[in-house]
């Protein structure tokens, strides 16, 4: 099994000639429950509200050995690398490939002190690194993709009204003409799917070739609705991230236009489950949602 944060990684020996082993892991403990209760005051038990999966900390533990010599100078630079692991206080993300299944967690540092104790004559070391994981979901690392369009009226087809330049008339009264109405936004479908045990939130992503007006998310089985009030040209791109994780979920071209959500349900993706997503609005665009299977 290896863990991988940038350039470090653990559970086998990195280009400098060192093995790192990892004996000892808690990061497949599951999280902790944010539970919300208060007591009956006149009566048996208590009152509670749905509980929630808490952000998490866990710990990676093992030992580093230069595999050549000389191994003071390799105990060293490995040192040096360990400890610039997301020094800075950023978060990162940290890959966990078990053999059968690759995943990641965004992480960082917690307040536990980094480890690194020398081996007797410096042979190797034990070291020890804790995480916290904000989001304590497992994310695919593979991105899954879905796509719909939203057309422009059309104007093409055939004339079935009376009058100039003439057609087929079918009904009485002025002009006459058989009214079909016009193709238009009517929207189109996101067919989305989470095969993880965990909700996932997709990101929207938005272009068009000309205009597109207001475009909306709907999830008829929740009634959720997560729109957006404006307009994008052909060249903008406008991202709607459903992600709770995300301080700036709407922008277009980069700069931050979440003051402009009509409506902000945002959309989920339940654990082991389909949804199919109603995209609507008015002009002419094209949606692509991108989203990972999420675990426990």
């Amino acid at each position: 099994m290896t863990f991988t944060i940038g350039e470090w990684a653990a559970g086998g020996t990195d280009e400098f000639g060192c093995r790192w082993s990892v004996p000892t892991e808690t990061i497949f403990h599951g999280p902790a429950r944010k539970t919300h209760t208060s007591e009956r005051p006149f009566g048996i038990g208590g009152y509670r509200s749905r509980s929630y999966a808490a952000g998490k900390s866990f710990m990676l533990q093992g030992w580093c050995k230069p595999m050549a010599e000389p191994e003071w100078p390799l105990l060293v630079a490995a040192r040096r690398r360990l400890m610039s692991v997301l020094s800075d206080g950023e978060q990162g993300l940290l890959v966990v490939d078990d053999g059968v299944t690759s995943r990641q967690l965004t992480v960082e540092l917690d307040d536990a002190d980094p480890k690194w104790d020398i081996w007797e004559a410096n042979s190797g070391a034990d070291w020890q690194l804790g995480f916290y994981a904000a989001d304590p979901r497992f994310l695919s690392t593979v991105e899954r993709t879905a796509q719909a369009t939203l057309a422009n009226t059309s104007t093409d087809g055939l004339n079935w009204a009376s009058g100039s330049p003439g057609g087929l008339d079918w009904a009485a009264g002025s002009p006459g003409g058989l009214d079909w109405g016009v193709s238009g936004s009517g929207g189109n479908t996101l067919v989305i799917t989470n095969d993880g045990t965990a909700p996932s939130w997709p990101l929207l992503t938005i272009t068009t070739p000309s205009s597109c007006q207001n475009p909306t998310f709907t999830d008829p089985v929740t009634g959720d609705v997560f729109g957006y009030t404006g307009s994008i040209v052909a060249g903008q791109t406008l991202r709607m991230d459903c992600s709770p994780f995300n301080p700036t979920p709407v922008t277009l071209d980069g700069i931050d236009r979440t003051g402009a959500l009509a409506s902000a349900s945002f959309i989920e993706i339940p654990k082991n489950s389909t949804r199919a997503i109603q995209f609507t609005g008015t002009g002419a665009g094209t949606v692509v949602a991108t989203w990972r299977d999420a675990d426990l």
